[in-house]
């Protein structure tokens, strides 16, 4: 299974970019989410809510490093999951130049094909970004 293309193609076929990469690696890692839990990812979508703020592909991509990594007690560290998340962000910020939604999508009408096809490339990059994070950490 090739994520990244498999989150384009979530992302292709209707669902926000965020979902598109939760789905994707509930399915890829077995994380086990119930569909509460997917769910959750659709706030994130379009930048919060269509708030184009930040990026739902980064947003979703995060919401898989808490999946693997986040704490359920606050006996748990944070240290991990923080680390995680920070190099996600700066990752995502070095090669795209932003992590708002309203930035990277400046030139585009919402809703277009022209905005989906140009958003494949932001989710494909942070599918992209998580595998050589996660591929580090084993």
């Amino acid at each position: 299974m090739d994520p990244a293309a498999t989150a384009v193609g979530f992302f292709r076929n209707g669902f926000y970019c965020s979902e598109a990469i939760l789905q994707t690696y509930n399915r890829h890692l077995d994380l086990g989410l119930n569909e509460t839990a997917i769910r959750m990812a659709s706030g994130f979508g379009a930048g919060l809510g269509a708030a184009k703020c930040t990026c739902g592909s980064l947003t979703g991509a995060v919401m898989v490093v808490g999946a693997l990594k986040g704490r359920v007690k606050t006996s748990e560290s944070e240290k991990e999951v923080f680390e995680l998340t920070k190099e996600l962000h700066d990752r995502f910020k070095v090669k795209f130049k932003s992590i708002c939604c309203r930035v990277l999508t400046r030139d585009l009408i919402w809703g277009t094909p022209q905005h989906h096809e140009f958003c494949d490339r932001f989710v494909y990059g942070a599918v992209e970004i998580l595998e050589e994070i996660l591929n580090k950490e084993q």
